[in-house]
């Protein structure tokens, strides 16, 4: 109750002037917030949504991270900006839209939809634009939008929570006509609330969920765990990551995965540090790359989206293309359109005979003969010359290894084009 007060007392008395410039263009007078907290968030939206608020709302903060939060009368249709705004667009979408997942976002099927948007100049965002396009050619439904939309002004809130100082500036704009998508303001508070207590008592109060473990050293972490464990962490700690990255990436929850690091992270095995955001030309700048060194195209046929979103981002890392395929019945009719210079098969994929897709793009005269890679499982030696004998170039044994995955594009695909 003390801290309930206290905030009541830490909010501006500004907030009351709100309305009134509320119904001209001019931006209104920007409010600051020693403490951008729960009550802070829930006066200042009460009062946008009863004055049926459209426009932007910029919060800056200072240590100078801008968030902007686009209303309209009075709800909130989406946010940009903040800290890894690229990073959170990608993992909310990833999230909530498995189908995308399975795809990989820098697919071919999908790098088109993201260069139109980002050449549409939409007033609010490329991804917002994006994400709406998506809404109309139903590969995303309306659910799944709100979810997304939902995530990221969770995330936006949490963060400015942590920060001191913002500054709130507002601008009136009613061209967001018709949004696909309009949150309950109030509705977001209480699930940032709740997150925000969560996240408190997970011990890493003092720390961001955007923060990055790194493992500091692999010798004493390798004495202090079990070899499941280092296993374990190895395998995703690659210090590329953010907290709420690995969470969506390992589908785990955010607050059950931190609090299995808290006791590294306690013992100085595991150290938590600030990570760049992404760069912001995730298709357009690669594409004009490509076209002055061209790389190649890899095919991976998986039904897994762990498996996909990891070949996804080793491919991709690498400067080559991805061509994700879930459907196994449109393996042989995607590589004649598309002509992969190398694919990835995975011999436990549902509803597919993988010897016999194997023969069936060795026969197709439409392909120049890529090289064939089979993901094994517990299969033996017979499955190997079954598929030796049927054009397969080579195996590798599941689980998976980034640097397995990685000599085998460098043995199979000509050094020649590379960079």
């Amino acid at each position: 109750m003390a801290d309930v007060d206290r905030e009541k007392r830490n909010t501006p008395s500004s907030l009351n002037t709100l309305s009134m410039t509320q119904r001209t263009c001019e931006p209104a007078s920007p409010i600051c917030f020693p403490k951008f907290a729960t009550t802070q968030q829930a006066s200042l939206f009460q009062k946008l949504k009863n004055n049926q608020f459209s426009g932007k709302v910029c919060c800056q903060t200072a240590q100078g991270t801008q968030s902007n939060i686009y209303w309209y009368l009075g709800r909130i249709i989406y946010v940009t900006g903040g800290t890894h705004s690229l990073r959170r667009w990608i993992r909310t979408v990833l999230q909530h839209c498995p189908k995308l997942k399975a795809m990989g976002l820098q697919s071919l099927s999908l790098e088109k939809d993201i260069s139109v948007s980002i050449r549409q100049n939409h007033p609010i965002s490329w991804d917002y634009d994006l994400l709406c396009s998506w809404l109309k050619q139903q590969k995303i439904d309306r659910a799944q939008l709100s979810d997304i939309i939902a995530s990221m002004v969770t995330e936006v809130l949490f963060d400015l929570m942590q920060r001191s100082q913002v500054s709130c500036h507002f601008y009136t704009d009613r061209k967001f006509s018709s949004p696909p998508v309009l949150l309950d303001p109030q509705q977001s508070i209480v699930t940032t609330w709740k997150s925000w207590q969560n996240w408190h008592r997970s011990m890493l109060g003092n720390h961001s969920p955007n923060e990055v473990p790194v493992i500091k050293n692999l010798e004493r972490l390798k004495k202090r765990s079990s070899p499941k464990t280092y296993q374990f962490l190895t395998q995703y700690i690659d210090g590329k990551r953010s907290l709420r990255d690995l969470a969506v990436y390992m589908e785990q929850d955010l607050l059950r995965l931190t609090s299995s690091l808290v006791l590294y992270i306690q013992l100085g095995l595991i150290d938590l540090k600030e990570i760049e955001d992404l760069p912001q030309s995730l298709t357009l700048p690669k594409q004009k790359l490509l076209a002055k060194n061209p790389k190649k195209l890899i095919a991976c046929v998986n039904d897994n989206p762990r498996i996909f979103q990891l070949m996804n981002d080793i491919i991709t890392e690498e400067g080559h293309q991805f061509l994700g395929i879930s459907n196994s019945n449109k393996v042989i009719s995607l590589c004649m359109v598309h002509k992969p210079d190398l694919i990835f098969v995975d011999l436990e994929m549902l509803g597919i005979d993988s010897w016999k897709i194997c023969r069936q793009l060795r026969k197709s005269q439409m392909l120049p003969k890529p090289p064939i890679i089979i993901f094994l499982g517990k299969k033996g030696v017979f499955e190997r010359l079954h598929h030796t004998i049927a054009g397969c170039a080579g195996f590798i044994r599941k689980p998976l290894n980034k640097q397995e995955i990685l000599e085998t594009i460098i043995e199979h695909l000509p050094q020649s084009v590379a960079a």
